[in-house]
C-alpha cells in the first residue's frame, strides 16, 4: 500500500519520460542543425562568384530549424506544468487520509468486517438484485433490493449467504434492475471507504481505502 509519502515520489514518474524524450529530440536537433551548417558553410565556400547560391532555400530550413526548437521548448514547458499539476493533486489528496469518502465505484471495501454502498434505479421496478463477489468473481453474498426509484443504501456484515465471515479486501457489488416488461433499468453503485493512502497510477492520482484504489475524480462526498 503506498503512503502519502511514496506517492509524492511515484507521481513525477510519467512526466519523466517525456522530458526525457523531449532531451533526446533536443540532441537530434543540434546534430542535424550541426549538419546542416557545416554542409551550409562548405557550399558557401566554394560557390561560384559569378553565379551565388540563392539564399531563400537555406534561408527557409533555418527558420524550420528555429520552430522545431520552439516546439520542443513549448512541449518541455507543458511536461514541467504537467508535472507541477500531479504533484499539487497528489498533495492536496493527502487530506483524505483518514476520512470516509463516497465515491463513484462498482467495487466497494469490505472495512473492519463491515461494507457501506449505495445504489440508484433510475425509475421503479419490478425487482432489484443485489450480488457481491469477491476479488475471484466468486458469488458470495445476494439479498433483494428496494424497487422505487432512487438512492438507496446498502449495508453488508461481511458475511456470506452461508453465513462465514469473509476477510476484509476489495468486493464487487453488481444491482440489476427490471421493470414490469422484464426490461433492464439503469442503475449505478457508489462506495464508502476509509481513506488509507493515495498513490499514482498512469498518470492519474487515486485515493486508497485498503487495497482498492479510486481516482480523485470519482470522489462525490466526504462522509466524515
Amino acid at each position: 500500500m503506498a503512503t502519502s509519502a511514496a506517492a509524492a515520489a511515484i507521481a513525477p514518474t510519467d512526466t519523466s519520460q517525456t522530458a526525457t524524450k523531449a532531451g533526446a529530440s533536443r540532441n537530434k536537433l543540434a546534430k542535424d542543425l550541426n549538419s546542416f551548417l557545416t554542409l551550409l558553410t562548405s557550399q558557401l565556400k566554394n560557390q561560384d562568384p559569378l553565379s551565388p547560391m540563392d539564399s531563400t532555400e537555406f534561408t527557409n530550413q533555418l527558420v524550420q530549424f528555429a520552430q522545431v526548437e520552439q516546439q520542443i521548448n513549448s512541449n518541455e514547458s507543458l511536461t514541467s506544468l504537467i508535472g507541477l499539476s500531479q504533484q499539487n493533486i497528489v498533495t492536496n489528496s493527502v487530506n483524505y487520509i483518514g476520512k470516509t469518502i463516497e465515491a463513484n465505484s462498482p467495487n466497494v471495501p469490505l472495512q473492519g468486517g463491515k461494507m457501506k454502498a449505495a445504489y440508484g434505479v433510475s425509475s421503479d421496478a419490478q425487482s432489484v438484485a443485489i450480488v457481491v463477489r469477491n476479488s475471484s468473481g466468486e458469488l458470495v453474498y445476494s439479498s433483494v433490493g428496494e424497487k422505487s426509484k432512487g438512492v438507496h443504501e446498502f449495508n453488508w456484515d461481511g458475511k456470506s449467504s452461508s453465513g462465514q465471515q469473509l476477510p476484509d479486501g476489495t468486493y464487487q457489488m453488481q444491482v440489476t434492475a427490471l421493470s414490469k416488461d422484464d426490461k433492464p433499468i439503469d442503475t449505478y453503485t457508489t462506495a464508502f471507504g476509509k481513506v488509507t493512502g493515495v498513490t499514482t497510477k498512469d498518470g492519474q492520482t487515486l485515493v486508497v481505502m485498503d487495497k482498492l484504489g479510486v481516482p480523485v475524480d470519482k470522489i462525490l462526498s466526504i462522509t466524515a
